[in-house]
C-alpha cells in the first residue's frame, strides 16, 4: 500500500452468510422476495389503500360535516346564480351562533320538503323595519352592498321583533325573492347549514 492508497473498507468485505431460518430460508431471501413485487402490483395495492381510506372519510364528511347544494332560481342574485354549486357547513350552526349576513340553507316554513337559501338579516331581539329601499335594524339603517334593491311597501309604524330562536331572512334579489316578508321568521331548528364557498363554476370560486 503506498501513501495514497486507502485502507481496506471493513464494510466492503464479502457478507457473511446468514443463518438459515426454521424453514430453511435466510433473512436476505425474505427481503429479496418482498422486493420482487412487480410495480403494477405495488401500484394496485397503493390505490386500494387510498380508496379504502378516502371513501369512508368522504362519506363521513358528506353525512355529518359538509354537503354540496345546487342553486335553483334567481332569489340570491347577484351573489349566487341559478345552476351554481355551493358547499355548506352542517356543523357550525349546531355548535355556534349564526351571524347577521350569513348565507344559510333551511327547510321552507311553508313546505319542509323544500330547501331555501337566504341571507340572515335579523337575529333574536332585533327590531326590523322595511322602509323605502332600506332595511332598518333597531332604528338604524343596514348597509347592504349585495342586493338588487326593491321599494318596500310603505307601512308606517309597522315593525317586526324577532323572537328567541328565530331569524329574519331576505333574498339578495329583493324583487324576486320569497322570504321572511312572506312566510315570517325562520326557526334556527330549521337551519341545515351555512354556506362556506361557491365551488362551481370554477372561475367564480369564492369563500363566504
Amino acid at each position: 500500500m503506498n501513501g495514497f492508497e486507502s485502507p481496506p473498507d471493513p464494510l466492503g468485505a464479502s457478507p457473511m452468510p446468514s443463518d438459515p431460518g426454521s424453514d430453511g430460508t435466510t433473512q436476505e431471501g425474505s427481503k429479496d422476495s418482498a422486493a420482487s413485487m412487480s410495480p403494477m402490483k405495488r401500484l394496485i395495492l397503493e390505490v386500494l389503500l387510498v380508496i379504502g381510506i378516502a371513501f369512508p372519510l368522504a362519506l363521513v364528511l358528506h353525512t355529518f360535516v359538509t354537503q354540496v347544494y345546487a342553486i335553483s332560481g334567481h332569489s340570491m342574485e347577484p351573489t349566487l346564480f341559478d345552476g351554481e354549486r355551493v358547499m355548506v357547513d352542517k356543523v357550525s350552526p349546531a355548535i355556534s351562533e349564526i351571524s347577521r349576513g350569513d348565507l344559510i340553507i333551511f327547510a321552507s316554513p311553508e313546505d319542509d320538503s323544500k330547501n331555501l337559501i337566504k341571507r340572515v338579516i335579523g337575529l333574536a331581539g332585533d327590531k326590523i323595519e322595511l322602509i323605502g329601499e332600506v332595511v332598518y335594524i333597531n332604528d338604524k339603517p343596514l348597509r347592504e352592498s349585495y342586493t338588487r334593491r326593491t321599494i318596500f311597501p310603505q307601512k308606517p309604524g309597522e315593525s317586526i321583533i324577532v323572537e328567541d330562536g328565530f331569524m329574519f331572512v331576505l333574498g339578495d334579489n329583493r324583487p324576486q325573492s320569497r322570504d321572511s316578508r312572506d312566510f315570517g321568521t325562520v326557526s334556527v331548528d330549521q337551519v341545515k347549514g351555512k354556506v362556506l364557498l361557491r365551488l362551481w363554476p370554477l372561475d367564480a370560486l369564492k369563500l363566504f
